[in-house]
């Protein structure tokens, strides 16, 4: 059912379907007492722990919950409203993402499962892929559809909730933890950066590694935290920066002797 025209709690317009994910729709809504535009989620009220876990979460890369509501058979999640484009819609119009923007998004994503997994009890995701990261007007990067993640300690046994070609193998075996995360984290760079292997190689064989090291099929062979994979990306910034660096020097170099000569 569309629930265009609809007010809920007699303050949120609903005015147009804008996505779905995690099991529910999401809409665009209008607040009548601020004039501000919402997101809206509708999810079945037996799946109402996702509500009951954002309220619990607070990160800049996360949209704030604003309110929330619920009847008989439905619960109605009001979010910040991310104005912007997912990742995986820029890859389907054909955008390239540059080593230096796939490191930075990188960063920003380790920096959230961070603070997710260092909660007690720790948060795992479950389901990270290029339409589940919106890239805001305001440049940030936000981690949107918190529908698959779950608390627990060590494997959590449950239904699988990852998306095919990104989910961990023991997803499928209903287990899920902090390297679940990072396997599925390695993939959506993965995908960030194209289909060719040999050209992520060639362009930057420290991402290269780092990113296959991320996919190992036997999650004891993967990073086991997060905070490993901070730093390894920091060091690939920071040796990007240094490279940029290096070529204005060089090309400045360049620029002045063309003028003496």
């Amino acid at each position: 059912m569309n629930l265009s025209g609809t007010v809920l709690k007699g303050r949120y317009c609903i005015l147009d379907p804008v996505g779905k994910g995690g099991g529910g729709k999401v809409y665009l809504a209008r607040d009548l007492e601020l004039g501000v535009l919402w997101a809206v989620k509708e999810i079945p009220v037996s799946d109402k722990s996702e509500a009951r876990m954002l309220l619990k979460l607070s990160h800049p890369s996360l949209p704030k919950m604003i309110d929330y509501i619920e009847d008989n058979r439905k619960c109605y999640l009001v979010m910040e409203y991310v104005r912007g484009k997912s990742l995986g819609e820029y890859l389907r119009g054909g955008k390239h993402f540059s080593i230096n923007e796939i490191v930075k998004y990188g960063m920003e994503i380790s920096d959230v499962f961070s603070y997710f997994h260092g909660r007690k009890p720790p948060v795992y995701y479950g389901d990270l892929k290029p339409d589940n990261l919106m890239l805001g007007e305001n440049g940030r990067l936000y981690l949107i559809d918190l529908g698959g993640a779950v608390n627990g300690y060590k494997y959590h046994h449950k239904v699988c909730t990852g998306t095919a070609g990104f989910a961990a193998p023991e997803q499928y075996e209903g287990k899920i933890n902090a390297a679940t995360d990072i396997y599925t984290f390695g993939k959506t760079l993965s995908a960030l950066c194209g289909k060719t292997d040999c050209l992520l190689f060639i362009r930057n064989m420290s991402l290269f590694w780092l990113i296959f090291r991320c996919c190992m099929k036997k999650p004891e062979m993967r990073y086991q935290n997060m905070k490993t994979v901070q730093k390894k990306l920091s060091r690939i910034q920071k040796r990007q920066n240094q490279s940029k660096i290096k070529n204005m020097l060089v090309l400045t170099g360049s620029s002045i002797a063309f003028a003496v000569i």
